[in-house]
């Protein structure tokens, strides 16, 4: 009888250890590798917002303590690589970043012709100081804002989460391919419900959201490279607010080189929220991915 009991014990000890313990890999299981990782980041964020408490330093913050969190559970937890998150930087991710760019550039002003061309949106005005250094300095620091927040959001949704969520997967019956699957569309959905909240937040501006999560993890996982990915988030922020004075999921900016008013149904146009957030912004991600296979299928042929 003492030695069942003895038995039963010894079960459940290695049971409870398999539970967060996985050790074949030995290392931590994914699903608590990402909630240390979250809570940290939590954490030194609240940290850095009591000393720090503008919108700019905050963000700016974020893209400090995120990637440096990744960086220091991949020693002490993952047992990886940096690199493997996809921030390795040298010219090829620097090429790619400059393409990203490129392309979402590209797409927001045809997004934003095709809304002039429907009747669905007017420029109102241009500014007429942007030759004024106080009003470069500005656009400049919206332009670092938008930085921080792609190279944030891309190392944690993108880079991190996928890679966890995809090798939290890898049990008997899944295929490799379709933990992937799986990793894109579960990241995507965490990327749409952080961005539900949002002032103007529809239905249909969080599912476009989370296909454009989807649609930021393709290169990713194409090219094991970040860069393309922060470069379309990038410039598809910055020109959407920044340079063409539209609404960037819900937000508006306080500097912007036009002012374009929204006419159109909401439906079409995404209204208050932006162009995110209707059609149009369906639309504008359907492009975005064109673009990125094109260019995928150039550079990365193997």
């Amino acid at each position: 009888m003492r030695s069942l009991f003895n038995a039963r014990n010894q079960f459940v000890n290695i049971s409870m250890i398999n539970i967060f313990y996985n050790t074949n890999e030995d290392r931590m299981r994914s699903l608590w590798r990402i909630i240390i990782t979250t809570i940290l980041i939590i954490s030194l964020t609240i940290v850095w917002a009591l000393f720090f408490q503008t919108r700019f330093m905050i963000t700016v913050g974020l893209a400090v303590i995120v990637p440096s969190v990744m960086w220091l559970v991949s020693q002490l937890i993952e047992k990886r690589q940096f690199e493997q998150f996809g921030l390795h930087i040298n010219r090829e991710w620097i090429r790619d970043f400059i393409a990203g760019n490129l392309i979402a550039a590209a797409v927001m002003s045809i997004m934003l012709i095709t809304l002039l061309f429907l009747g669905f949106a007017e420029v109102s005005a241009f500014t007429g100081t942007w030759y004024q250094p106080k009003f470069v300095l500005a656009l400049s620091q919206s332009f670092i804002l938008m930085l921080a927040v792609s190279l944030w959001e891309e190392a944690y949704f993108r880079g991190y989460l996928i890679t966890n969520i995809k090798e939290g997967f890898h049990i008997g019956f899944i295929s490799n391919k379709s933990t992937i699957y799986i990793a894109v569309v579960l990241s995507s959905i965490l990327f749409g419900i952080a961005h539900s909240g949002n002032p103007n937040a529809s239905l249909f501006a969080v599912v476009n959201i989370i296909l454009a999560g989807i649609v930021l993890a393709y290169p990713y996982i194409k090219s094991k490279s970040l860069g393309i990915s922060v470069g379309m988030h990038l410039s598809w922020n910055y020109f959407q607010g920044n340079i063409f004075g539209m609404p960037v999921s819900g937000l508006r900016m306080n500097e912007t080189l036009a002012e374009t008013l929204i006419t159109g149904p909401d439906l079409i146009t995404g209204g208050q929220f932006g162009p995110e957030g209707g059609a149009i912004g369906l639309f504008g991600l359907l492009m975005l991915a064109a673009a990125c296979h094109l260019y995928l299928a150039w550079f990365y042929k193997k």
